[in-house]
């Protein structure tokens, strides 16, 4: 008996007709049933009841169902086997949100690339739509963005959750608000939108997920908002707004500490308070395809991500800004 009698044996059992098996197969009708009847006298039972129409013994229910694990695990051994031959050479292809990956992306990437030099990096950027599109495709390995709600088919690790923050610049602050009113906006986390409805706001296309909450928070907050700019790219409106031109909301990853948009020396010029709003926060995830074999090389990517990305799950009251 050998691995390709099973194969055989399996495309013949689906098939329930010698012919067809056999021509599938690229093999002559003699060849298949030589196949057959060797791990029939190997197991010492038959597998077929040759009456028409074809049908399985309860023998060959039986092995059928075993020929296909272990094949399972061959075609399993095979993969590891090459991963570990691979590595020295292997291809990630990681796909990730316009903008995003270039403030979450580069530290990770650093690092990755100094423990694993001979790993290639793919980048693949665009829209949530488009990145989750490739993902069931097989065109990039996995995602990093937001969690993806697809149990049967995607295997999602959540990193953390991502607030919508409402940024402020300080000279806007100044401009639109009194020191009293200042020093009661600045001992609170959590505000609605309309809280700065006389000031200036800088947003986003309604296409994109930033520019939908905050039209909906407006209207929900029964507010016009006095838009000084209207813009399709997250980082002109980011930069905007350090630059003191108006008020905006954006992704909290835009502000925190390490990052170069509006994080580090960038918050001395604005204040920040969480978006008061259903849905504006979302779990930000590294999302891949649950059947699909993870290479050594993408294993080491998802826990050094984990590692690098993953935060406690704090809630809204314990946010820190």
């Amino acid at each position: 008996m050998n691995f390709l009698n099973l194969k055989y044996f399996i495309v013949t059992a689906g098939e329930m007709n010698f012919t067809k098996a056999a021509k599938r197969l690229f093999i002559s009708q003699q060849s298949l049933s030589n196949h057959i009847a060797k791990l029939e006298d190997y197991f010492g039972v038959q597998l077929f009841d040759r009456n028409t129409p074809l049908t399985l013994t309860d023998a060959g229910e039986s092995l059928l169902k075993s020929a296909r694990k272990i094949l399972n695990v061959k075609q399993e051994a095979e993969l590891e086997l090459q991963d570990i031959r691979d590595f020295r050479s292997a291809v990630l292809t990681i796909g990730v949100p316009n903008t995003r990956g270039s403030v979450i992306l580069p530290p990770l990437l650093m690092k990755f690339g100094r423990d694993f030099p001979q790993v290639q990096i793919r980048l693949v950027e665009g829209t949530s739509n488009e990145i989750t599109d490739a993902l069931y495709k097989g065109d990039v390995d996995f995602t990093i963005g937001f969690e993806l709600d697809a149990p049967d088919k995607i295997r999602t690790e959540v990193l953390h959750e991502e607030h919508t923050l409402i940024v402020v610049p300080n000279n806007i602050l100044d401009e639109y608000f009194s020191e009293e009113e200042q020093g009661g906006l600045l001992e609170k986390k959590l505000l609605p939108i309309q809280v700065f409805a006389r000031c200036p706001f800088i947003k986003m296309k309604h296409s994109n997920w930033i520019g939908e909450i905050f039209e909906s928070s407006c209207r929900e907050g029964q507010m016009t908002p006095i838009v000084a700019l209207e813009t399709v790219n997250i980082m002109t409106m980011v930069s905007m707004c350090r630059a003191g031109y108006g008020v905006i909301i954006c992704p909290s990853v835009f502000v925190e500490e390490n990052s170069t948009v509006l994080g580090g020396e960038g918050k001395e010029n604005i204040h920040t308070f969480i978006l008061d709003f259903p849905n504006a926060h979302k779990m930000i995830a590294i999302n891949y395809l649950k059947n699909k074999y993870q290479t050594k090389a993408a294993r080491e990517f998802i826990e050094m991500t984990k590692k690098m990305l993953a935060r406690p799950f704090e809630g809204l009251s314990k946010m820190e800004i």
